[in-house]
């Protein structure tokens, strides 16, 4: 009787043409989907970070976040700020840049305004007064801030008179509001913006700083998402070479 045996290459060329598929073929494809998914979830993650490291952020702060989807071309995916759009909004950076960063926060357009029309010196900064009317995120309003630089002439001459009409009464000066630049020491009152109240005195809406703020680093931005990308990834390509098998 002759020897008889079973051969396994056959099985054994089956099994290397199969990895030659999933890996030449599949793999790409599973690496963009996981890699996508990845920056998609470190994004979101950014956003409950920036909650924790914020008191109140606004949407507009929370949405500052981008995802970049990776490509079969360039197996690389990204999280990163939104640039800005050309449009009246600041970009993220400008208000991010010192959170992620640490440093010294950048000018806005109204203190830009405000530079502009001589009120205060060119990169001197703004905080809210005492009787500020904030938004429910703890900012000064953006129409009380509109209509103080209309009636300082921030917005020039036209935007003056519209909103001096309204704003005040001639006759009891109630409700007028006016600026006291920095060095005029005008009645003790520090550099500002006020508004003068029905039987007298003033309330202050807008404080005129010299001292440049400075911001300590909140959001580490870069260390946050290489953790999170560390952590999400190996199952994202566990789960997209499962689908591709």
């Amino acid at each position: 009787m002759a020897d008889s045996f079973v051969s396994f290459k056959d099985m054994a060329d089956a099994i290397r043409d199969d990895l030659r598929l999933r890996f030449r073929e599949k793999l790409p494809f599973a690496c963009v989907v996981a890699l996508t998914r990845t920056a998609v979830k470190c994004r979101d993650e950014m956003k409950e970070h920036a909650r924790k490291a914020f008191d109140r952020p606004t949407p507009y702060a929370l949405n500052a976040f981008a995802a970049r989807p990776a490509t079969k071309q360039n197996l690389a995916s990204a999280v990163y700020l939104k640039p800005g759009t050309g449009g009246k909004m600041t970009p993220a950076s400008y208000f991010l840049g010192p959170e992620i960063e640490g440093g010294v926060r950048r000018n806005k357009r109204s203190e830009k305004a405000f530079a502009a029309a001589g009120l205060i010196n060119p990169g001197a900064y703004v905080t809210p007064g005492s009787a500020a009317a904030l938004d429910e995120y703890g900012n000064q309003s953006r129409g009380q801030i509109v209509q103080i630089m209309s009636i300082l002439r921030a917005f020039g001459e036209q935007g003056y008179r519209a909103n001096r009409v309204k704003g005040w009464s001639r006759k009891t000066r109630t409700g007028q509001i006016f600026a006291v630049r920095g060095g005029s020491n005008r009645r003790g009152l520090k550099p500002g913006v006020y508004r003068r109240k029905a039987g007298g005195g003033v309330e202050c809406l807008m404080i005129f700083v010299k001292k440049t703020p400075v911001y300590r680093q909140r959001l580490p931005f870069n260390e946050l998402v290489a953790a999170d990308a560390a952590r999400i990834f190996p199952a994202e390509l566990d789960a997209a070479l499962e689908r591709f098998a």
